[in-house]
């Protein structure tokens, strides 16, 4: 098979069939962290790489135009390492990044309350244990690390549910918001689910990027560059923000048609390490702490039905503020929730 261009930390790096994937990861080290290629900015349908749509698309934009696509999401648990690398927190003390640009032991994390740049910030510190997720008994690109301490619950750090949906193919056509460089948040939906082992082994979740036509969902559908690796798409859902990927990979430059991968939305695609596969490893490592996972709409058990005992979970968090069983997206368990439930009954 030809050499084909894919993207790792902030860099481009020409490849072939074969090449050993350490060789790689030793590339991928040097770039977005002070040494090799500088990071660019995340490329969004209708920009041309410049900032015309700041105010929409990147959180901390401080003008008086401000109209930030994700407003009123809570994305305190996207964090940003001293070594330029991206975590997202799945529990209070661990969180997960690309095997291939992630952070060290020792270095700090950055954590910001809200969408101001000026804002409330809380640093933390990445312990030594670390795991790396494997697929089909091999490394793959999903990477599991921890803080030396938990998140403290006065600091209003979000920690994210992983979106469990059942088959693959529930999550075709699901509307995502992808987090990349420097804080921008662009859009695409899911066209795939994939084995990718061209560049070590992962379960991979696509989306295509069509500078022409878009893929769906107009201005701001984005496509991965330097220095997105590592950080995360999140679906919506109940009013949360639940965890689907964490960017691994790109196959091509912007828009430049490429016959072999474009199918089928005529443009490249770029790729994220497929989270919902990976949480019963990552469990298995995460000592006493567990993902939260966020299935359907009114499946609050996860069984894949929505029926009486998603009712009982529903009653027994009557009254309470927060998310967990918050199916309006008001921040209540009540009467209102009741009513999405009846509605999903039998589903």
């Amino acid at each position: 098979m030809r050499p084909k261009l894919e993207l790792y930390g902030s860099g481009f790096v020409l490849i072939a069939m074969g090449i050993l994937r350490t060789q790689l990861l030793a590339f991928a080290a040097l770039c977005c962290a002070g040494v090799g290629v500088a990071c660019a900015d995340m490329y969004l349908q209708g920009v041309n790489g410049d900032h015309a749509m700041s105010a929409t698309h990147d959180r901390f934009y401080a003008g008086v135009d401000k109209a930030f696509v994700g407003e009123g999401l809570d994305w305190s648990g996207v964090g940003r390492s001293s070594n330029g690398t991206w975590v997202t927190m799945i529990s209070p003390t661990y969180f997960v990044s690309a095997n291939h640009y992630h952070p060290n032991a020792g270095d700090t994390i950055t954590f910001h309350e809200d969408n101001t740049l000026g804002g409330v910030t809380h640093a933390y510190t990445v312990a030594a244990d670390a795991y790396d997720t494997t697929y089909g008994g091999l490394s793959s690109d999903l990477w599991l690390g921890k803080l030396t301490a938990p998140l403290d619950p006065a600091h209003h750090v979000a920690t994210y549910p992983v979106l469990m949906l059942g088959a693959d193919a529930s999550y075709m056509d699901l509307h995502i918001m992808a987090y990349g460089v420097p804080d921008r948040v662009g859009t695409g939906m899911i066209s795939a689910v994939v084995d990718d082992f061209e560049i070590g082994r992962t379960r991979t979740m696509r989306w295509w990027f069509h500078v022409e036509e878009g893929t769906g969902t107009g201005a701001g559908d984005c496509h991965l560059i330097g220095g997105a690796s590592g950080g995360p798409s999140f679906a919506v859902l109940r009013g949360r923000l639940a965890l689907v990927g964490i960017h691994f990979t790109t196959n091509d430059t912007n828009g430049v048609f490429d016959p072999e991968d474009s199918w089928p939305l005529g443009f490249g695609w770029s790729g994220d390490s497929f989270v919902p596969f990976y949480v019963d490893q990552l469990d298995a490592h995460m000592g006493a702490e567990r993902t939260e996972r966020m299935c359907g709409v009114a499946d609050l058990n996860c069984d894949g039905q929505v029926n009486g005992p998603d009712l009982g979970l529903l009653l027994g968090a009557w009254g309470q503020t927060g998310a967990a069983f918050d199916l309006t997206g008001d921040n209540h368990t009540d009467g209102a929730d009741v009513g999405v439930l009846l509605g999903a009954w039998g589903n």
